[in-house]
């Protein structure tokens, strides 16, 4: 191999490095969470988990909405699992936007979120609302349910 031809493939493969870095890492965070599994409860659910169910479902959420778990698997097509409390009041609008989604006829495994979320429940008691729908590409499991007091919206994301 020529030196030309050495010093090409040693710039590409530390360019690599350096974008696959740059993905990695954002300036001020440090890593990237979503490139490993992880989970959060009410007390580490975020404003970062919340922005990230809004933009990749299409549901906006009420700013007084209450993340109380989520479960995130990556990598190339990724996964995650969410339970949110919503205010009472919010329910029209949220029934609104979850109908003005287009239906999928995918569907889960019925199992598919008991198997890897704990606080997933086994059958949705009081179901307001349910839809399998698709969203710019990305598949959504939704339930919109009455718990004891609560207005919990549940959400199975998947991207294909």
């Amino acid at each position: 191999m020529n030196k030309r031809k050495k010093r090409f493939l040693i710039a590409a493969v530390v360019l690599i490095a350096v974008f696959g870095v740059f993905l990695a890492v954002r300036p001020g965070r440090g890593w990237h969470r979503d490139l490993a599994e992880y989970s959060l409860d009410e007390r580490s659910f975020d404003s970062e988990a919340m922005v990230k169910i809004e933009e990749e479902s299409g549901i906006e959420l009420p700013d007084d909405a209450k993340g109380l778990a989520f479960h995130h698997i990556p990598p190339i097509d990724p996964i995650w699992f969410a339970k949110i409390q919503l205010p009472a009041t919010s329910q029209d609008s949220i029934t609104k936007q979850i109908e003005a989604l287009p239906s999928s006829g995918t569907q889960f495994p019925k199992d598919f979120a008991n198997e890897r979320c704990g606080w997933w429940p086994t059958a949705m008691q009081e179901v307001i609302l349910s839809k399998h729908a698709d969203n710019n590409g990305s598949y959504l499991d939704m339930y919109l349910v009455k718990e004891k007091d609560d207005l919990i919206l549940y959400i199975i994301y998947f991207t294909f």
